[in-house]
């Protein structure tokens, strides 16, 4: 368990350190497009207490802290669950749970409360929507620790369903539950008064850090975890006379 909670901590490094480089790359811009129209509307800030170059390293440090935590809860969820996938080895179950985790995590909640540039919003409904945000990511890792509890018990009927038939009857009571959580959950309260492409770009930007987070997480993980048995076969291996 600790080799794994290693494991874990140090592909979620490497997953914070990609999200980081995948927002600088792509999110920048439209957060100082974002910043200058605040600037505009209401004139620029009195009190700042950090300028923009300590607020892009802040977030640099917080993206690490960010994949780290996800990194240790990745490697115990990983331990907990990969004895039942014995239909895959470490590397496809690491990648499985990487894009589980993707979708239960970041793509659900996006789906009803997509992100927006901090400075467009109005301050007064952070709380409110942090709040909805939470509830929403809530209902999605309910909703598949539900499919995944479905799963097992079709696996381990009596007779258990073909894949052909237990895939799609997944998938669809899957799409159900996350549909019918997410429409009744209340509508974003925050007024977006922004250019529509300036919504868009932050939105593609933040969905594309997402990514470089899980994908980068799940593959060294993966790697970090097929690594030791492929050493171990090779020390098996009987040397030449």
């Amino acid at each position: 368990m600790k080799r794994i909670a290693t494991h874990g901590l140090l592909a979620g490094l490497a997953g914070g350190l990609a999200m980081a480089v995948a927002l600088m790359a792509l999110g920048e811009a439209p957060l100082g497009r974002a910043i200058a129209l605040e600037v505009a509307n209401n004139g620029p800030p009195l009190d700042a207490p950090f300028g923009r170059g300590e607020q892009q390293a802040g977030g640099a440090l917080a993206a690490l802290i960010f994949g780290a935590a996800m990194g240790s809860i990745f490697g115990v969820v990983y331990a907990l669950v990969q004895p039942k996938l014995h239909f895959m080895d470490a590397w496809q179950a690491s990648m499985a749970l990487g894009a589980t985790a993707l979708v239960t995590i970041y793509l659900v909640p996006f789906l009803k409360y997509p992100a927006n540039p901090p400075t467009v919003g109005d301050p007064e409904t952070i709380g409110q929507r942090t709040l909805l945000y939470l509830v929403a990511m809530a209902w999605s890792v309910v909703a598949s620790w539900a499919i995944w509890r479905l799963w097992r018990a079709l696996v381990n009927r009596p007779h258990p369903l073909e894949l052909r038939w237990r895939a799609p009857l997944t998938a669809t009571a899957y799409v159900a539950l996350v549909t019918v959580g997410l429409s009744l959950l209340p509508a974003s309260p925050d007024p977006v008064n922004a250019p529509a492409t300036l919504i868009w770009q932050f939105r593609m930007a933040s969905l594309a850090g997402a990514v470089a987070l899980w994908t980068v997480l799940a593959t060294s993980f993966g790697w970090l975890s097929v690594r030791p048995a492929a050493d171990r076969q090779k020390a098996q291996v009987p040397t030449a006379p």
